[in-house]
Protein backbone atom coordinates (compact mmCIF):
# COMPACT_ATOMS: atom_id res chain seq x y z
CA UNK A 1 0.00 0.00 0.00
CA UNK A 2 1.28 3.45 -0.90
CA UNK A 3 1.97 5.77 2.00
CA UNK A 4 -0.08 8.94 2.21
CA UNK A 5 1.22 12.01 0.42
CA UNK A 6 1.55 14.27 2.23
CA UNK A 7 1.94 12.71 5.63
CA UNK A 8 0.41 14.99 8.27
CA UNK A 9 1.37 15.10 11.93
CA UNK A 10 1.06 17.28 15.02
CA UNK A 11 4.21 18.43 16.80
CA UNK A 12 5.29 21.11 19.24
CA UNK A 13 7.82 23.82 18.44
CA UNK A 14 8.65 26.64 20.81
CA UNK A 15 5.63 25.60 22.91
CA UNK A 16 3.21 26.04 19.99
CA UNK A 17 1.04 23.46 18.25
CA UNK A 18 2.14 22.91 14.68
CA UNK A 19 0.67 20.82 11.92
CA UNK A 20 3.44 19.47 9.69
CA UNK A 21 2.84 18.28 6.13
CA UNK A 22 5.63 16.18 4.62
CA UNK A 23 5.22 16.06 0.85
CA UNK A 24 6.50 13.46 -1.60
CA UNK A 25 7.78 14.19 -5.10
CA UNK A 26 4.46 15.17 -6.68
CA UNK A 27 1.10 16.11 -5.20
CA UNK A 28 -1.87 14.91 -7.22
CA UNK A 29 -5.32 16.45 -7.10
CA UNK A 30 -6.69 13.29 -5.42
CA UNK A 31 -3.93 13.34 -2.77
CA UNK A 32 -4.69 17.02 -2.12
CA UNK A 33 -8.39 16.21 -1.57
CA UNK A 34 -7.54 13.51 0.98
CA UNK A 35 -4.93 15.68 2.75
CA UNK A 36 -7.31 18.64 2.98
CA UNK A 37 -9.97 16.46 4.64
CA UNK A 38 -7.38 15.33 7.21
CA UNK A 39 -6.23 18.95 7.64
CA UNK A 40 -9.82 20.10 8.27
CA UNK A 41 -10.34 17.30 10.82
CA UNK A 42 -7.10 18.24 12.59
CA UNK A 43 -8.14 21.91 12.77
CA UNK A 44 -11.62 20.93 13.94
CA UNK A 45 -10.05 19.00 16.84
CA UNK A 46 -8.34 22.25 17.96
CA UNK A 47 -11.25 24.60 17.29
CA UNK A 48 -10.53 28.17 18.38
CA UNK A 49 -6.74 27.71 18.45
CA UNK A 50 -4.37 29.39 16.01
CA UNK A 51 -2.09 26.79 14.47
CA UNK A 52 1.22 27.11 12.66
CA UNK A 53 1.50 25.12 9.44
CA UNK A 54 4.84 23.68 8.32
CA UNK A 55 4.97 22.42 4.74
CA UNK A 56 8.07 20.25 4.30
CA UNK A 57 8.51 20.27 0.53
CA UNK A 58 12.18 19.27 0.38
CA UNK A 59 11.31 16.18 -1.71
CA UNK A 60 8.63 17.87 -3.84
CA UNK A 61 9.35 18.38 -7.52
CA UNK A 62 5.86 19.50 -8.58
CA UNK A 63 2.10 19.24 -8.24
CA UNK A 64 -1.01 19.06 -10.39
CA UNK A 65 -2.71 22.42 -11.02
CA UNK A 66 -5.94 21.00 -9.53
CA UNK A 67 -4.05 20.25 -6.30
CA UNK A 68 -2.86 23.86 -6.09
CA UNK A 69 -6.39 25.18 -6.72
CA UNK A 70 -7.81 23.02 -3.93
CA UNK A 71 -5.03 24.08 -1.57
CA UNK A 72 -5.87 27.76 -2.20
CA UNK A 73 -9.55 27.14 -1.37
CA UNK A 74 -8.55 25.31 1.83
CA UNK A 75 -6.27 28.19 2.86
CA UNK A 76 -9.14 30.64 2.42
CA UNK A 77 -11.60 28.41 4.26
CA UNK A 78 -9.35 27.78 7.27
CA UNK A 79 -7.72 31.23 7.36
CA UNK A 80 -9.06 32.12 10.82
CA UNK A 81 -7.21 29.20 12.43
CA UNK A 82 -3.87 29.66 10.65
CA UNK A 83 -1.24 31.33 12.83
CA UNK A 84 1.60 31.17 10.29
CA UNK A 85 2.73 29.12 7.29
CA UNK A 86 6.28 27.94 6.79
CA UNK A 87 7.48 26.37 3.54
CA UNK A 88 10.67 24.29 3.69
CA UNK A 89 12.25 23.98 0.24
CA UNK A 90 15.20 25.01 -1.89
CA UNK A 91 13.17 24.72 -5.10
CA UNK A 92 12.51 28.01 -6.92
CA UNK A 93 9.51 26.38 -8.66
CA UNK A 94 7.90 25.33 -5.37
CA UNK A 95 8.61 28.75 -3.83
CA UNK A 96 6.95 30.45 -6.82
CA UNK A 97 3.88 28.19 -6.51
CA UNK A 98 3.64 28.95 -2.79
CA UNK A 99 3.94 32.67 -3.47
CA UNK A 100 1.02 32.39 -5.91
CA UNK A 101 -1.03 30.48 -3.35
CA UNK A 102 -0.20 33.09 -0.74
CA UNK A 103 -1.32 35.96 -2.94
CA UNK A 104 -4.57 34.24 -3.99
CA UNK A 105 -5.42 33.30 -0.39
CA UNK A 106 -4.13 36.47 1.36
CA UNK A 107 -1.70 34.37 3.40
CA UNK A 108 1.92 35.18 4.20
CA UNK A 109 3.92 32.03 3.41
CA UNK A 110 7.49 32.18 4.71
CA UNK A 111 9.99 30.12 2.69
CA UNK A 112 13.03 28.66 4.46
CA UNK A 113 15.62 26.00 3.58
CA UNK A 114 15.50 23.93 6.78
CA UNK A 115 13.23 23.22 9.72
CA UNK A 116 15.73 24.89 12.06
CA UNK A 117 14.86 28.21 10.35
CA UNK A 118 11.17 27.94 11.34
CA UNK A 119 10.77 30.53 14.09
CA UNK A 120 7.45 30.63 15.96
Amino acid sequence: MKSMNPSIEWYQKSGKQCLRFIFGEKLTEKEAEIAIQEWKAAFHSKMGEAIALVWDCREMKGYESGARAQWILALKEMKSQIDSIWLITDSAVIKLGAAMMGSFSSQNIKAVSSESEVVL
